[in-house]
């Protein structure tokens, strides 16, 4: 105890290498030495003791201790890198998984967490410790890594149920190869879109529903605005209950505009309101003004079809809801006077009101009246039954006259012509009506003595006549008739009407028959026809005497003087016919000698006679006349009955013809094809109407068993028309489809393959073909119609764009820099690819001229620029050179010379060849003249050139030699001879210096 007080343990001592011993004989496991320990690592100024001690201790909690609160930098560091070995499962300091958990939750830094997950894949196992270790993190970034790399689906699924940046997700999309997460992230970024969308969807449909609040101040209608409004504020109202996802600004801006416009709407109705509601109660007015007049003439309506319709059978309720209709017009009118309407109006409705009161108060006694009228209009129409009973019964006892025979031979006999003939049957037949009209007559009375139950024709007459009457008064009574009572009344009066007419018209016909066959007879007479005139008298005698009183009354007088005429020509008949007979026979014969030229003439001519032979009648001494007359029209019928010989035979042949055709139809093979089937069908019904006329009687006979034999060939032809008509029926529908296509180039081609369509398909019948080809052309012509119309509209452009572009070209200027006159060309090349290659040519042959225009002018400039160059170059050798002086040369001299020739000129150089050779050098590359006297220099200098040719294979141009020429400087007086002559070769050859 002692000794402690002078000897202080060497833990405590100054000297850090003695505290570093000390910690070595330290023992954590001792509490007193953990304590020192403690001590040491925490408050000991030295890094290394206190790094000494916590290696001693070697505790994750300390150590983590340390590397939040060391003053040492070098102690924090190492126990920085020691708390995150230990975490990583290294070194030889432990940490278990709570306390691991325990430390990346609560301590470890963002940096650390990252390092720590990334190694050690057992954290991964718990979602809830990764997805609290990210949000402490909070790095984008790093959250990918670990959903990409390193998390399982569960995690995953962790991880994308907090990320809202839509970035982000897309970013995994596109990374992501897991089925069920890509979907999952594109579901999730479908739901952010959608809720990213639903503000501005809402602030879209809030505008709108501000915008048609605002339309409102437009509009008049107070009601309809009104109405609106109240539909815009419930609307409105309805969006503002999601107005929670809007941003104030949106919201506060929503507001104040809601106000704004809610304050003009409000001052807009209250200007409008007073005007509108006096037009509405103007409206009102009008309506019940409108409605009156429509109650009125329902009343007058319903009164008109009570009387109109249901004055005989009316009931109450009939009555009673005609009288609601009356009283719905007075309520009508009582409320359109408390609106104040029209005066004019009311008194009208009033006077009507009254008016059908008056109606309805007397219908009831008008009823009655309407009772009695039906009555006795029902008692006519029995009368007029049994007026039509009678007449069919007596139409039916009486049997119908024979007519007088009327025989044509017997017309013949009596030398009538047919016409005549005609007229006497019209005659007889009228005259046969009149007797059954008296017959008639007479059988209604044996009719009425036969059976006392029928009445005769006067006393129905009669009781129709009193029935009448009683019907005109009764109908008096009424105020109106009904329309129905009327058209009975009428069909019913009908009967009798017709029936009086009938038998006044079948008197008139009488009559007017009768005259007419007088008037007949009178022209027989007047012709000379005796005996067809006393014919036709007797016949009309007997007609005559069936006729009533009344008719013969009026025919009395023309029927006497007739009936003296025909007594007094019976007498002279017989001395007419003798002179006339041998005169016809002579006729008869002379037609005999006659050469035929007309069959149907010559008929006639024989029948003529006859007939007039026959209207002379018979004589006591005409029998040698008649053999005479007899035997002379027989040979002059002779060539007419060889005539209708050949023709028999023609009709035997025609016969054959067709027998024969009718057998080769039922030799046809069926199974050929359609086509060849088709032909042969058109030819033998061709070759059937060609072939001659038959008798009738066999004719009939041959064209059922053609019918038959024809049948199927027909069924078959008609079958392949008729499919071949469908065929071309729907081509037509095509080519007219076409006109509606708006490439008018691709339906003509459309068109073109249309018609070869039509070609291959085979004939649709004579009835169908040239219809359909008529339409199908007309569709065609009309597309190609249209197709012709846009090449002209389409040449009609291209002529202007041509016009333009050639006048452009026109327009070039010639003497323009070759870039402007290249765009200019270059444009108009790109602007004429669209035109026909016609065009596209004239275009090209005119650039092709300026182009070769522009090649000659500068052609021509560089000649000219060349022989500038030429003219400087011997203006500086005529002065500069011959003066020794290149000081003084002009400034176009100096600019027109290359700068080939300006350092040749400024520089001289040493050079082989004397200025003599190398002048006559320049002469022979040249090709001009040396004088005589350097004749053989000048073969020299030839030679010489030619061996360096050979040799060498230099060859010197008239340039170089002109350079070396130049490089011996000043010209002396004796070299002046020397320098004409390059002047000369100069002037001949400026492209020496080009």
């Amino acid at each position: 105890m002692i000794f402690s007080r002078f000897f202080a343990p060497s833990h405590t001592s100054q000297n850090p290498e003695k505290r570093l011993e000390a910690i070595q004989n330290l023992s954590p496991e001792k509490p007193t030495d953990k304590t020192i320990l403690h001590e040491l690592a925490f408050n000991d100024a030295n890094a290394d003791v206190s790094l000494a001690a916590l290696n001693k201790l070697n505790t994750f909690v300390l150590w983590l201790k340390m590397s939040q609160s060391a003053h040492h930098a070098k102690v924090k560091k190492v126990a920085e890198r020691t708390v995150e070995a230990a975490l990583m499962g290294q070194g030889d300091v432990t940490i278990n998984a709570n306390e691991k958990a325990s430390f990346l939750r609560e301590s470890a830094n963002g940096e650390l967490i990252q390092t720590v997950l990334v190694n050690d894949p057992s954290l991964l196992a718990d979602n809830n410790l990764v997805m609290t270790l990210l949000h402490k993190v909070d790095k984008p970034a790093f959250t990918q890594t670990i959903f990409l790399h390193h998390a399982d689906n569960a995690l995953q699924q962790a991880i994308l149920a907090t990320i809202e940046d839509s970035s982000v997700l897309q970013k995994l999309e596109k990374k992501c190869r897991d089925n069920a997460i890509h979907a999952a992230i594109a579901t999730k970024l479908q739901v952010l879109k959608a809720q990213a969308e639903k503000p501005i969807e809402l602030m879209r449909r809030v505008t709108l529903c501000l915008s048609k609040y605002q339309a409102l101040v437009d509009k008049s209608d107070v009601e309809d605005i009104d109405k609106r409004q109240a539909e815009l504020l419930s609307e409105y109202n309805d969006l503002m209950t999601d107005s929670s996802i809007l941003s104030s600004d949106d919201k506060t801006a929503v507001d104040a505009k809601f106000a704004r416009i809610s304050e003009k709407v409000s001052r807009h109705l209250s200007r409008i309101r007073p005007e509108w509601e006096s037009q509405k109660a103007a409206e009102e007015k009008a309506e019940i003004e409108a409605l009156c007049k429509q109650h009125l003439s329902h009343a007058t309506t319903q009164v008109n079809w009570l009387y109109g319709e249901r004055l005989c059978e009316a009931t109450l309720a009939d009555v009673a809801v005609v009288n609601e209709s009356v009283r719905a017009l007075e309520v009508s009118a009582d409320h359109m006077a408390s609106l104040g309407g029209s005066t004019k109006l009311l008194d009208e409705v009033r006077t009507g009101i009254a008016s059908l009161n008056n109606s309805l108060e007397a219908f009831s006694m008008q009823q009655q009246y309407g009772q009695k009228l039906l009555i006795c209009l029902s008692q006519v129409e029995s009368l007029a039954e049994e007026s039509l009973a009678e007449e069919a019964k007596q139409q039916q006892a009486t049997s119908t006259p024979s007519e007088p025979a009327t025989n044509g031979q017997e017309d013949k006999e009596n030398g009538l012509t047919e016409q005549t003939a005609e007229a006497a049957k019209a005659v007889n037949t009228d005259a046969t009506e009149s007797v059954s009209v008296e017959g008639d007559a007479v059988q209604n009375g044996t009719d009425q003595n036969d059976d006392v139950s029928h009445k005769a024709p006067e006393s129905i007459e009669a009781e129709f006549k009193a029935l009448s009457e009683k019907y005109h008064d009764l109908r008096n009574e009424l105020i109106s008739v009904p329309s129905a009572l009327n058209k009975r009344w009428h069909a019913a009066s009908r009967v009798f009407s017709q029936k009086k007419q009938a038998k006044k018209a079948e008197v008139d016909q009488a009559l007017r028959q009768c005259r007419k066959q007088i008037s007949v007879i009178d022209n027989l007479i007047a012709q000379g026809k005796y005996r067809g005139a006393i014919t036709k008298f007797e016949k009309l005698s007997a007609s005559f005497e069936s006729m009533p009183e009344s008719v013969k009354k009026q025919l009395a007088k023309r029927f006497e003087k007739t009936a003296e005429d025909i007594a007094h020509l019976e007498g002279w008949q017989d001395y007419i016919a003798a002179p006339r007979k041998p005169a016809l026979v002579e006729e008869a014969q002379t037609l005999a000698s006659t050469p035929v030229e007309d069959i149907k003439q010559r008929g006639e001519a024989i029948r003529y006679l006859r007939q007039q032979w026959l209207s002379l009648g018979a004589g006591s001494d005409d029998d040698a006349l008649q053999n005479a007359f007899d035997a002379a029209l027989e040979l002059a019928f002779q060539p007419c009955r060889e005539h209708y010989a050949a023709l028999d035979a023609e009709r035997e042949k025609a016969l054959k013809a067709r027998q024969s055709l009718i057998e080769q139809v039922a030799a046809i093979d069926l199974s050929q094809d359609e086509a060849v089937l088709a032909k042969l069908f058109d030819r033998t019904v061709k070759q059937w109407h060609e072939c001659g006329q038959v008798e009738k009687r066999e004719y009939e006979s041959l064209k059922q068993r053609w019918n038959k034999t024809i049948s199927p060939l027909q069924t078959k032809v008609n079958q392949w028309h008729a499919m071949n008509k469908k065929a071309k029926q729907q081509l037509v529908a095509q080519a007219s489809a076409l006109l509606a296509e708006e490439d008018i180039a691709s339906a003509t081609e459309t068109a073109q393959q249309l018609q070869h369509s039509w070609k291959a398909i085979g004939h649709a019948g004579k009835r169908d073909e040239s219809r359909l080809w008529r339409e199908f052309r007309l569709a065609n012509d009309a597309l190609f119609g249209r197709l012709k119309e846009q090449r002209k509209a389409q040449s009609s452009a291209f002529d202007e764009t041509f016009n333009t572009l050639f006048t452009q070209l026109n327009a070039i200027d010639s003497e323009s820099d070759e870039s402007t006159i290249a765009t200019s060309i270059q444009d108009i090349e790109s602007r004429a690819k669209e035109l026909p290659s016609a065009m596209r040519a004239k275009l090209d042959k005119k650039i092709t001229g300026i182009q070769k225009q522009q090649q000659t002018r500068a052609q021509q400039r560089q000649v000219r620029k060349v022989q500038q160059r030429a003219q400087s170059a011997i203006s500086v050798l005529s002065e500069s050179l011959r003066a020794g002086d290149f000081t003084n040369i002009s400034d176009d001299d100096a600019d027109m010379l290359k700068k080939r020739w300006k350092s040749a000129l400024s520089k001289p150089t040493p050079v082989q060849q004397s200025r003599h050779w190398l002048t006559v050098a320049l002469e022979a590359a040249t090709d001009l003249p040396s004088p005589e006297s350097d004749r053989s220099m000048r073969t020299n200098v030839q030679l010489a050139m030619m061996t360096a040719k050979l040799e060498k294979g230099e060859s010197l141009s008239p340039a170089q030699l002109l350079e070396d020429w130049i490089a011996h400087g000043k010209v002396d007086d004796q070299e002046t001879h020397l320098l004409e002559r390059v002047v000369n070769v100069l002037d001949n050859n400026p492209e020496v210096v080009a």
